[in-house]
């Protein structure tokens, strides 16, 4: 009697499940290693446009080219079922009979006998191709907006200032329109101009309009890093790769994740790091030093130069994948002598700046013609350091001698109280500005001339704040 009712029992729970497996608005099934369907419910016919159970299992004979919408993708799916023991979630295209295809989240389940051999897939499908859609009109959208507000923001004529950058100047609002295009895109971009004309500006300017605000804006100059630790600096070290490494440490490309990498002065990164940064731009990754394991990060590149990349390319100093990889959106910046009428404007907002009072200090007769006549081989920069020297001895240096012989006459005049280190530090200085101004703010040409190399040029000018 009590063996009968257990069958009874089981049977009432056969008849529940299979009710559950009929009438499920899921699409269920189960199938082989070898990739046939041994069984399917009625809704995953359905979904998938078969008039019965019976016709999908007759009618698919290979899962992996007659399901799957892409054929490969049913190994990858296998590989990653095998290696979990619970469900494994998906998504993925899938074809119909009529041949269209939808998109469809997948739950699939490796089952194993006692002896942990796997045995067939168990597994459910649901169509999300609606869902998806719609995700994709809100981000079209929502995209379509963040342009539109972009340009917007940038479609008032006459600015004379754009975030960061000053100027009412024809190029200057070329210039604004320019970053306006580019922050309402996520491709790279390279920003070409003169030492000093603020190519840093224009690109924090690109960051803070565009999605990636919120994350990192992370400038590096690449012609600062010593040769053997590019590696290190961009991709980042396990500890103990290195004499000197005591920990994990994150490269620039860890920290820019999500938000954008400046990369100024890119003329000067060596072919070989140009490769291995271009493997990462392009979504392959990269491996910290002394790792095996390969990282990768969601990062836009706006690079900035004031060399011609063109003739580096065919000069063989720039790779030319690497040069079409970055130069997607360029951008010019117009030197200072090409846009006078915006000094005014500069003049105002750096006296402001630099004495912080609304009532700013009276010009002397003369000094505004005199800006507007000079040539300003360094820049935006220059013109900085000669307001900077115009409130302090209150009249106009502009610094465009010659260099000449250091003599006792051309020494800085000692004031009581300084040590010899402080004279010295105040002549290195003016040296190195007086080369500067007279090779136009070339850095190279400048370091030639003082007979030093690039980088320490670059920490001297950083250390004098002339950067």
């Amino acid at each position: 009697m009590r063996q009968a009712e257990t069958v009874d029992e089981l049977r009432v729970r056969a008849d529940e499940f299979q009710s559950i497996f009929d009438n499920s608005a899921l699409g269920i099934f189960q199938s082989s290693i070898e990739g046939r369907f041994l069984r399917v419910n009625p809704a995953f016919a359905e979904i998938l446009g078969y008039q019965s159970q019976d016709d999908l299992i007759s009618s698919i004979k290979d899962i992996h080219s007659q399901f799957y919408a892409a054929p490969d993708l049913r190994q990858e799916i296998m590989a990653a079922v095998e290696a979990e023991d619970g469900l494994s979630r998906f998504e993925a295209d899938l074809q119909r009979k009529d041949g269209s295809v939808i998109t469809a989240a997948l739950n699939i389940r490796a089952v194993r006998d006692r002896n942990g051999k796997l045995t067939h897939l168990d597994g459910f499908i649901e169509d999300v191709t609606i869902a998806k859609s719609r995700e994709r009109e809100i981000k079209e959208q929502a995209e379509h907006l963040s342009r539109e507000n972009t340009r917007l923001r940038a479609s008032i004529k006459e600015r004379y200032r754009f975030g960061d950058l000053i100027g009412k100047s024809a190029a200057m609002q070329a210039v604004y329109e320019s970053i306006s295009q580019a922050a309402a895109n996520q491709v790279n971009v390279i920003i070409y101009g003169e030492s000093g004309t603020g190519k840093e500006l224009v690109a924090r300017a690109i960051h803070n309009l565009s999605r990636r605000s919120e994350h990192d804006f992370v400038p590096v100059n690449c012609g600062a890093i010593p040769g053997h630790l590019l590696e290190s600096e961009f991709f980042g070290h396990r500890r103990g790769a290195f004499t000197g490494a005591h920990a994990d440490t994150h490269g620039y490309l860890d920290i820019a994740n999500g938000g954008s990498l400046f990369l100024d002065e890119i003329g000067e990164l060596s072919l070989e790091m140009q490769v291995k940064l271009l493997r990462a731009i392009e979504g392959g990754g990269y491996f910290p030093v002394g790792d095996s394991r390969p990282r990768h990060s969601d990062f836009r590149v706006i690079a900035a130069t004031n060399r011609n990349l063109r003739e580096m390319v065919k000069a063989g100093r720039v790779r030319e994948d690497f040069f079409f990889r970055i130069h997607i959106i360029p951008i010019t910046l117009p030197p200072l002598r090409e846009r006078r009428e915006d000094i005014p404007f500069l003049v105002d907002h750096f006296l402001r700046q630099f004495t912080g009072e609304k009532t700013l200090p009276a010009l002397q007769a003369g000094v505004l013609e005199a800006l507007y006549k000079y040539d300003w081989p360094g820049n935006i920069r220059e013109l900085q350091n000669v307001l900077r020297r115009y409130l302090a001895i209150k009249r106009l240096d502009f610094l465009d001698a010659p260099a000449e012989t250091p003599t006792a006459e051309s020494l800085p005049a000692v004031e009581q109280g300084q040590s010899l280190n402080q004279i010295m530090t105040q002549f290195e200085r003016t040296v190195i500005e007086k080369c500067l101004e007279q090779h136009r703010w070339h850095r190279g040409k400048t370091a030639a001339a003082l007979k030093i190399d690039r980088k320490t040029l670059f920490i001297k000018m950083k250390a004098h704040g002339l950067i």
